[in-house]
């Protein structure tokens, strides 16, 4: 039986060209779940988020899942499916190069401020994020939104905690995951996956 792709919408925004900037995704999951995430630069540029913002799409969907993602910047899309030319942003190429490598993921390009609803959304959570941004004063940070459906499931989940865990919230990736209570409270919570615990080892070190 073939898998579904989940499907995953991915856009960037910048408040001046560069500036701050913002980047929001909309994942839409086979089962009806859907998850919003979105995060933040102080200063960069747009076509940065437009990447960035495909980044972390692919970095919350499993290897394993085949994938669409959606976006309504022509820079990315053709630059995967028609290779333009990587002349700028090199750095994050490689990063979703990295991301791309061994999965199954095909690239559509929609139009901007149409009728899908959820470009629509990712527009919103990018611009949001721009606006956080352009008043933030520390590094780069995420959220995350859950559809009902995951919300119904954490619920689920905290009633069954054994009496030293509690939720928590990764401040690196958004997700919602079982932490001590002997380990550190919020805000420096960060999940074992080993991308947020390199932000929070990279933290913890003396400069």
């Amino acid at each position: 039986m073939t898998t579904a792709p989940v499907l995953a919408y991915a856009d960037g925004s910048c408040l001046g060209n560069p500036g701050p900037g913002g980047w929001g995704v909309v994942i839409v999951r086979p089962s009806g779940v859907n998850e919003e995430f979105s995060g933040f630069e102080a200063r960069t540029t747009n076509n940065r988020m437009e990447i960035t913002a495909a980044i972390e799409a692919l970095r919350h969907i499993p290897r394993n899942l085949p994938a669409t993602l959606r976006s309504d910047s022509q820079y990315l899309v053709k630059t995967i499916t028609d290779n333009w030319r990587r002349n700028e942003n090199r750095d994050l190429w490689a990063l979703l190069d990295e991301e791309l490598s061994g999965r199954r993921v095909s690239f559509e390009w929609v139009r901007g401020h149409a009728d899908d609803r959820h470009n629509q959304r990712a527009d919103e959570l990018a611009h949001e994020a721009a606006n956080r941004g352009g008043s933030a004063q520390g590094p780069r940070s995420t959220s995350v939104r859950v559809g009902t459906a995951k919300a119904e499931l954490i619920s689920q989940l905290a009633s069954l905690l054994e009496p030293d865990e509690r939720l928590a919230e990764c401040m690196a990736c958004g997700r919602v995951f079982v932490a001590r209570n002997a380990e550190p409270v919020m805000p420096v919570a960060y999940c074992s996956a080993a991308q947020c615990q390199l932000v929070a080892r990279r933290q913890r070190r003396p400069s």
